[in-house]
């Protein structure tokens, strides 16, 4: 739910700055009306539009909390816009914690944003000048990191926002070998010390120190030690990233952060997950300020050569708690230092592709905001608390979310906001009128023009009524004061949606380009994916194919060796059968032999008179000679069936004893 605002209470101070111009040819249609008797200084301007307007605008007038005139310098802003009071604020009065403080530029491109914010070549900025305030008069009473090892794990439990810590002499050094910025310097910072590369070690004597504010002094809480933590981060196209985090070469993809409630911090949203530097003195904060602006986007246009592309927050952080034996817990309030990034117009600026995408966002973010700070000039007067929808964008809501009580005893006070608006009385008259119309805190018309035929039209007034009707003493009544104011801003809208509708158009055409590239570059892949995978199928099927061959030699090879190796062991098996089997054969007996045979054989006939040994003996031989027979045919049968690696049983014939076949023939 959005917060409501407060009658009484105004969410920013708005100063009005004006930027000296040295084109003498222009027409100017912005004028400072001289300050009353009881002002110290101006604080009204009217703007008159242009004698080649053809839309017959009503002139305006424009209230602000001051008006600084072109001659107004750096040093008058920062005396005078109330910067000090948040300097202040944010140290806290003793025994006290302090006030957050909000301190930010609008304004068109090139209207001098930059220049007041953070300064140029010669003079410094703000930003620069509120540092050296705070450094000077804090120390004597900072913390001293090197010497004390509780002091900066006591910073990193005390910090809410999740953040990561880091001293300054470590951030220098990480710095300095961690290559080239990423990006081109911010506008205004051109100078040796802001555009040097991170390797170079910035010579401090290089810094502009003019205009001086030794002579400024503030109070300081004497009972307190001081830390002051540094932090910086971008709003781009919506999203909040880190500008500590390098993310030249070498680093990491940059990872968008949230703003949200952690444990610590329940009542306030934070921006989480931050990297924020523990700085000791002016140099360092300084240093710090330099890479942050360094790796900010920026982008040349047709307005502005180096435009930035993005909100930049440059946070202080000031953390204090009292000194004792028994030092108290760590109070923390921050000043948060906003340069906003300028609104610009399609057609002026020549923007296209992802440029045009970062305007399209930068004017919304814009309109956002103009629409929540016209709710305190609307309901300035008004009973009814109005609801500010600060939710609509980040933007919106970094700035607003801390603007309004939380509530209860211990809730913290609600920021102070100050908003410098800068604007060129040379310049294009339809955007400062813009930015003026809802920044202002009150607004009127004072002297309203005809208003001309296409107008009437659109508004839907009849002809014959071109002209107010005015009272019989010439004053323009109240009713056609509104009507009028009413045809401006109906024709103002009108511009802007037309604006719009042509920024549109633009985004169009540019998405059906990238979408027909696309398109032919997803055919030509796909061409060459069928390509790469024709050359793939067939390299591993000739891959295969030797695989293949090359397994088949082996088996063959494998199988040869085998059947060589049963072969071999066939041989060796037959070879030992063969020497196991001994056949024992009677030669041929010779005449002498068979006559003693016969002889014997008569004799052992006619001795004994048994014909039947013989008998027998013969039956025997034959006996054996079949049985010889037999066996062989037996041996090479079980040759060819048996396998080589089975042992094979050797037969061994007998031996019989005696002559002949063995037997014993006695008488």
């Amino acid at each position: 739910m959005d917060a409501p605002l407060s009658p009484s209470t105004a969410l920013f101070d708005v100063f009005l700055r004006l930027r000296p111009s040295a084109s003498h040819n222009a027409e100017r249609f912005l004028d400072v009306e001289e300050p009353a008797s009881h002002e110290y200084a101006p604080t009204h301007i009217t703007i008159k539009p242009p004698a080649h307007d053809t839309r017959k605008r009503a002139v305006e007038r424009f209230a602000f909390t001051r008006v600084f005139e072109e001659s107004a310098g750096q040093r008058d802003l920062f005396e005078h816009t109330g910067v000090l009071p948040l300097v202040r604020g944010v140290l806290g009065e003793q025994g006290r914690e302090g006030r957050d403080g909000l301190l930010a530029t609008l304004g068109v491109t090139g209207s001098g944003k930059s220049h007041t914010i953070l300064g140029s070549k010669t003079q410094r900025g703000l930003t620069q000048m509120t540092l050296d305030v705070l450094f000077r008069h804090t120390a004597p009473h900072l913390v001293d990191l090197a010497n004390s090892h509780s002091v900066f794990p006591s910073l990193c439990a005390a910090d809410a926002s999740e953040a990561q810590l880091v001293p300054a002499w470590n951030f220098r050094e990480a710095i300095y070998f961690d290559g080239t910025p990423s990006r081109a310097a911010t506008p205004g910072l051109e100078s040796s010390f802001l555009s040097s590369s991170r390797r170079d070690v910035p010579r401090f004597s290089a810094v502009p120190m003019t205009p001086s504010v030794d002579d400024v002094e503030i109070d300081v809480d004497t009972t307190a030690e001081y830390a002051i933590v540094v932090s910086m981060y971008e709003v781009y196209n919506d999203r909040i990233f880190d500008l500590l985090t390098a993310s030249g070469k070498g680093a990491a993809k940059r990872r968008s952060l949230l703003f949200k409630s952690t444990e610590a911090s329940p009542d306030r949203k934070v921006v989480a997950g931050l990297r924020k530097v523990v700085c000791s003195n002016l140099e360092e904060a300084l240093l710090v300020l330099q890479v942050g602006l360094q790796e900010r986007r920026v982008a040349g246009t047709g307005s502005n050569a180096v435009s930035s592309r993005s909100h930049g927050f440059f946070c202080v952080e000031v953390k204090k708690r009292c000194r004792g034996s028994v030092p108290g817990p760590w109070t923390s309030s921050t000043l948060t230092v906003v340069d906003l990034a300028g609104s610009e117009r399609a057609r002026a600026a020549k923007t296209a592709g992802a440029t045009l995408a970062e305007a399209g966002k930068i004017n919304e973010s814009l309109m956002y905001l103009g629409q929540c700070m016209q709710m305190q000039s609307d309901h300035a007067n008004s009973t009814t608390p109005a609801l500010v929808p600060f939710r609509q964008c980040k933007l919106t809501e970094l700035l607003f979310s801390n603007s309004f009580s939380a509530g209860g005893s211990n809730a913290k006070a609600p920021q102070k906001a100050i908003m410098i608006v800068t604007a060129d009385p040379l310049g294009d008259f339809n955007a400062t009128s813009q930015i003026l119309r809802y920044s202002a805190l009150a607004r009127e018309v004072t002297v309203p023009r005809i208003p001309s035929t296409t107008s009437t039209i659109l508004a839907g007034v009849p002809l014959n009524t071109q002209r107010p009707p005015s009272s019989g003493s010439g004053r323009v009544t109240p009713s056609s004061m509104l009507l009028h104011e009413d045809l401006g801003n109906a024709l103002t809208e009108q511009a802007r949606l037309r604006e719009e509708l042509e920024m549109t158009q633009i985004m169009l055409a540019e998405e059906i380009e990238r979408r027909r590239a696309a398109e032919a570059s997803w055919r030509v892949a796909s061409s060459q994916l069928d390509e790469v995978e024709a050359a793939v199928r067939e390299e591993v099927w000739g891959e295969m194919e030797a695989r293949l061959a090359q397994e088949q030699r082996r088996w063959r090879a494998a199988r040869d060796e085998e059947i060589d190796r049963q072969e071999e062991h066939l041989d060796r098996k037959l070879a030992i059968l063969t020497q196991g089997i001994s056949v024992y054969e009677d030669e041929d007996p010779s005449e002498e032999d068979k006559e003693n045979v016969n002889t014997d054989a008569d004799v052992f006939r006619t001795s004994s008179g048994k014909k039947g040994d013989v008998q027998r003996m013969s039956a025997l031989e034959e006996e054996n000679a079949a049985l010889r027979i037999r066996l062989e045919a037996l041996e090479r049968a079980q040759v060819g069936s048996r396998s080589p690696s089975k042992k094979m049983r050797v037969l061994k014939t007998r031996k019989w004893e005696g002559s002949g076949m063995g037997l014993d023939l006695q008488s």
